[in-house]
Parts: C-alpha cells; structure tokens; sequence
C-alpha cells in the first residue's frame, strides 16, 4: 500500500475535518485523526479553528513518517 492508498483508507476511517474538533476522548484533533500536540501550531487553538487543506496533508505526512520510523525501530 502506498501512502495515497492509506490516505485514502483512512479518511474514511478516521474522516477527514479542516479544523479543529475534540475527538471521542475530548482531545483536540484535526485533519486525518492528527491528534494536536504542544509541538503543533494549533496547540491552544479552540474547536472550529480552520486548518487548510495543505497543513492537513503536512500533518498526515509527517504522522505516517513518525509511525513508519517508530515501526522500524521495534521490528528491526
């Protein structure tokens, strides 16, 4: 599977919201189930908050590269 493929399975997975929004556990989420850090520039943001299409896909990238490496590192 390639990472257009899994972009795919998972917005309609996880969905895909160009804002802000609390996820079942009350967290603040955004884009492809991107849950916000206090590394991320929408930290402290309230729900609502727009989040452009371009950032959404930098967010996804950027998850799928951290699980990938994380992945790596256990199974290698």
């Amino acid at each position: 599977m390639d990472i257009d493929q899994l972009r795919e399975t998972l917005k309609v997975d996880e969905g895909v919201k160009n804002e802000i929004y609390l996820d079942h556990l009350g967290l603040p989420t955004c884009g492809i189930g991107h849950l916000i850090t206090d590394l991320d520039t929408e930290y402290g943001m309230p729900d609502g908050t727009p989040i452009s299409k371009e950032r959404v896909e930098e967010l996804f990238e950027r998850d799928v590269y951290t699980t990938v490496a994380e992945c790596k590192l256990i199974y290698h």
